[in-house]
């Protein structure tokens, strides 16, 4: 009797161990590192590159908190135009189905500006609020769809809208490395951006 109980302890905890080894496809834990590429209608002959970093974190029962981090430029004859973007903020998310998680988000953040030569620069930028609203649906246990709504409000300048779609993959037999591609289109400018992303 002992024997049976005790092979069948072993069997729970290593079911429970495997279960929390693999990562939650649909997880809001995560760190990740991107290189995104984007232009403004506004000044078109720059063509912007660079990293971004993003991160969130849950913090409660399906409240999370998240930012990211963009630094990107681009250079045209002797003029350097840096552009440097922020966004803190915190959300809440929900499964609409078993598959399909739904959330919502609110940040802040900031976006400059920087145009120089070899002789002087000049700064400009402002700091804007958003509201978010995403869709992430599981097409399979490795592949996720998603896309999203922002609507934010600058200080100075024009407010601007915006959507996002994109897909991601998971791999290993853990899930926890994930590899994906995102194009957001904002009122009067667009990224592409390709990732890498750890869940843990």
């Amino acid at each position: 009797m002992k024997k049976h109980t005790f092979k069948t302890a072993l069997i729970a905890l290593a079911s429970l161990i495997s279960t929390v080894a693999v990562a939650d496809p649909l997880d809001y834990d995560y760190l990740q590192l991107g290189y995104a590429a984007g232009d403004y209608a506004d000044i078109e002959p720059f063509d912007f590159k660079g990293p971004e970093f993003e991160g969130s974190y849950e913090i409660g029962r399906n409240i999370f908190i998240t930012g990211k981090y963009r630094s990107a430029d681009d250079k045209v004859d002797q003029y350097t135009l840096d552009e440097t973007n922020w966004q803190a903020g915190a959300g809440y998310y929900y499964y609409f189905r078993q598959n399909t998680v739904i959330d919502a988000r609110l940040y802040y953040g900031e976006i400059d500006f920087k145009l120089s030569d070899n002789e002087a620069s000049a700064k400009d930028g402002t700091h804007f609020y958003s509201v978010a609203g995403n869709v992430r649906h599981q097409l399979t246990d490795a592949v996720e769809l998603f896309g999203g709504l922002e609507v934010q409000k600058w200080h100075e300048g024009s407010n601007q809208k915006a959507y996002r779609l994109g897909a991601q993959y998971a791999f290993g037999a853990t899930k926890q490395f994930v590899l994906g591609a995102e194009y957001t289109k904002f009122s009067d400018s667009q990224w592409c951006k390709l990732f890498a992303r750890y869940v843990f």
